[in-house]
């Protein structure tokens, strides 16, 4: 009967030694937890954003040269008015004609290329602006006003004034060497200037005399 009991108790004996084992092989084969990762540190390094750029620069006024003529023709119902613009430092002088009865004397500043410009009666003016190389304004002689553009010339091309016994002639020679001119009397009326030569001489009732160019500050009105 003894012999019985062994053959079962070494069966249940193997049993435990194949699953102890069976179990030390999956324990073995089970991979490792990993390691707890670090935190990554957070820089402290900041972006600092980039400077605006300047704003552009306001480029300069333009400016008139030291000294200058400007000459213009502005059309009108009755006619041509020759227009002629001196510049001399800060201050200019303007003389307008139709080369008959129409003339008028306009004297102010010249200032960041702006002209402003007025009769010694207040009752003409004259405002106008350097654009490129030329003046671009407005004329205005008593109720009328005419827009011009006077272009810039060069000697003999110019201003030019006569003066004796409360007579006066005035002159505004062109870049082509036409003349435009009036005479005031003594008595206020006005006719056309006599001939003015590309010299500047003039024959004034048989006498040649010759023609002053007037600079931007001279004392004419």
């Amino acid at each position: 009967m003894a012999k019985n009991k062994i053959g079962p108790l070494l069966t249940l004996g193997a049993v435990a030694v194949v699953g102890g084992g069976i179990w030390l092989a999956n324990v073995a084969q089970e991979p490792e937890s990993p390691s707890p990762t670090p935190p990554v540190a957070q820089s402290s390094t900041t972006t600092t954003a980039a400077p605006a750029p300047p704003p552009p620069s306001t480029p300069p006024p333009a400016a008139f040269p030291a000294k200058g003529s400007y000459v213009g023709k502005i059309p009108t119902a009755a006619g041509v008015i020759t227009l002629d613009v001196t510049i001399d430092g800060q201050k200019a002088i303007a003389y307008a004609c139709d080369g008959n009865a129409v003339e008028v004397w306009l004297r102010g500043s010249a200032t960041n290329g702006a002209l402003v410009l007025a009769s010694k009666d207040q009752t003409s003016r004259l405002t106008g602006r350097l654009d490129g190389n030329s003046i671009a304004g407005t004329l205005t002689i008593g109720a009328k006003s005419w827009d011009f553009t006077a272009a810039p010339v060069e000697p003999p091309a110019g201003l030019y004034v006569y003066e004796q016994d409360g007579v006066r002639s005035s002159w505004i020679v062109d870049s082509g060497g036409g003349v435009t001119g009036v005479q005031r009397r003594a008595d206020g009326s006005t006719v056309p200037a006599p001939v003015l030569s590309a010299g500047g001489i003039a024959d004034l009732n048989g006498v040649k005399v010759t023609a002053i160019k007037v600079e931007g500050d001279s004392d004419v009105n």
